[in-house]
């Protein structure tokens, strides 16, 4: 396989990955990225075993398009992740550490707990 062949299904990967980014389908999204990192990985191994001579003007030029490409999947993936974690912040708040019949005005261990306020005793 030519360098330039394999620039190729990269680009082909990228092409197929970019329109599932924008429907929504996380299965399809993560098998993409998956395929995508594994062909990475692979392309990373067989780059190793060109010579220099492989690396042409056109065929680095293609790689830093490449990364380019893989930089704005990363950029929008992370968009996506903000809005989610901000639409489900707005959903379901964070509670903060008042108990659950209200937060003591007292230290903590100055009295006893606000639950024990409505211990029968007897």
């Amino acid at each position: 396989m030519q360098l330039h062949e394999a620039l190729g299904q990269i680009d082909g990967l990228l092409d197929l990955t970019a329109p599932l980014l924008t429907e929504g389908s996380p299965e399809a999204i993560e098998q993409a990225m998956q395929q995508l990192r594994d062909s990475m990985a692979a392309f990373v191994q067989l780059a190793q075993r060109f010579e220099a001579s492989a690396f042409t003007p056109e065929n680095v030029t293609h790689m830093q398009r490449i990364s380019d490409r893989l930089g704005q999947i990363r950029a929008h993936i992370v968009k996506i992740g903000a809005i989610n974690a901000q639409q489900l912040q707005t959903l379901m708040p964070q509670q903060g550490s008042n108990h659950t019949y209200g937060a003591s005005k007292l230290p903590p261990g100055a009295a006893a707990s606000v639950a024990r306020l409505y211990h029968v005793s007897g």
